[in-house]
């Protein structure tokens, strides 16, 4: 463990429950301080459990198994025979069957995975105990702090841009898919927006969600940056923020 984050072994043992007494103990403290080692244990733990859920909804039919015996038995012209599935170790086809599932699942899932992870954190900022880290109106104030924070920079549009009634309010260093992200705090009317912005290839490729539990996505690009929305507001005035943020950069 170290000063300022847990490590990644330390998050694993959080989630899998190895942790001796003591060590729990002190895991607990720093997550109970330290916003982003805790976002990383629940992220954690939600993939831990889709994986579970993927082990028991894809269990492969016995019709399944007969078709693929049946293939594996017609060997193809001019090529080694192939060895009929039944003389294989039953672990080495169960290895098989549990390695397509983990990849189609994963392929199906990660979009659901990280948008629950996306509005875990929205959520978790609105939250009285994790105040964002800047607290501003001011863009001149937020978008320097992020300087060393993040490989990338971006810009953020003036306040007389910006859709009717909408205003910047804070900002704080985040993480998406393992990598650092910012994160742009707006109030829409009385509605709160998170706005995450990471580098090209962390979102386009897995976020396919526009809705969940409530809440509305949306997603733009500008200037080799992607760009996420989630609010309470309807999607249209969602949408509308998050363009102007993209036409931004």
């Amino acid at each position: 463990m170290s000063a300022d984050h847990l490590a990644s072994e330390i998050i694993g043992a959080v989630v899998d429950g190895e942790l001796s007494p003591r060590d729990e103990r002190e895991a607990r403290a720093h997550l109970s301080a330290c916003h982003t080692c805790a976002l990383k244990v629940i992220a954690a733990g939600e993939l831990k459990s889709a994986t579970k859920r993927a082990a028991t909804n894809f269990a492969p039919t016995p019709e399944t198994l007969a078709r693929l015996e049946a293939v594996a038995r017609q060997a193809p012209p001019n090529s080694a025979p192939v060895i009929p599935i039944r003389l294989m170790p039953w672990a080495a086809v169960a290895a098989m069957f549990l390695l397509a599932i983990a990849l189609g699942g994963r392929m199906l899932r990660q979009s659901d995975l990280l948008s629950a992870e996306i509005l875990d954190q929205h959520l978790a900022t609105l939250s009285n105990a994790a105040l964002p880290e800047v607290v501003s109106t001011d863009r001149h104030t937020v978008k320097p702090w992020f300087q060393g924070k993040l490989s990338f920079s971006f810009n953020i549009p003036e306040q007389n841009t910006l859709p009717a009634d909408t205003a910047l309010v804070g900002a704080d260093l985040t993480y998406v898919n393992g990598k650092p992200a910012a994160l742009l705090l707006f109030t829409i009317h009385k509605h709160h927006a998170s706005v995450f912005v990471t580098e090209s290839g962390q979102l386009s490729e897995f976020v396919r969600v526009t809705a969940r539990s409530g809440f509305h996505f949306s997603s733009r690009r500008g200037n080799g940056l992607e760009l996420l929305g989630v609010s309470d507001v309807n999607g249209a005035e969602l949408d509308a923020l998050v363009t102007k943020v993209a036409a931004a950069q």
